[in-house]
């Protein structure tokens, strides 16, 4: 559990409708399925309230990141974190391999030596819906993720690769990808 949350996004449109949940206007997405989901997968359903509450106090700030920049957090300097979570983020913000490996290298700047990257993304993909629009994305397989992992520095303490099934009105993903990479000491 962590006191402290600096969350990111690269979209504007992203920030602000998580800042909106956060400060619990009306209309805000509602993420109540999520917080019951993990309190289940935490043994106690009925304590979502409480992990609500937790979490959006924990959340002191919800930044810009732009992976594919050499400070992803750029114009700020933070200090290095403990643990970073990546969710889904890579395969739309790269488009190629370089860049993609080029990302890890870049987020690796934002983490203590030692410290954690917990990774998903989904593999085999070209695409995902929101609502009617259409969003490519950067094709990938579990090897191309492994390699950029380990080239930046990191040391993979567990993978797994999932198989999923989504409706065409969603995404064509294949297979859900979920690592836990350890950073290298220098």
């Amino acid at each position: 559990s962590f006191r402290e949350i600096i969350a990111s996004d690269y979209t504007d449109q992203n920030r602000e409708e998580v800042q909106r949940w956060l400060r619990k206007e009306p209309g805000a997405f509602d993420w109540t399925p999520v917080v019951k989901y993990v309190c289940e997968l935490e043994g106690d359903r009925e304590k979502w309230p409480e992990k609500e509450e937790k979490v959006r106090r924990a959340v002191k700030r919800y930044l810009k990141c732009d992976v594919t920049q050499p400070n992803p957090l750029a114009p700020l300097t933070l200090p290095p974190a403990d643990c970073l979570l990546s969710s889904l983020c890579f395969d739309g913000a790269c488009k190629d391999i370089p860049t993609y490996r080029s990302a890890f290298r870049n987020i690796s700047s934002l983490l203590k030596p030692g410290g954690h990257l917990l990774f998903c993304s989904t593999l085999e993909e070209h695409y995902y819906m929101v609502g009617q629009c259409k969003f490519s994305c950067f094709y990938l397989e579990k090897e191309v993720i492994e390699e950029a992992v380990r080239q930046a520095g990191f040391v993979i303490k567990w993978i797994e690769e999932t198989r999923v099934n989504f409706p065409p009105s969603l995404s064509d993903a294949k297979k859900l990808c979920i690592l836990l990479a350890q950073k290298c000491s220098p």
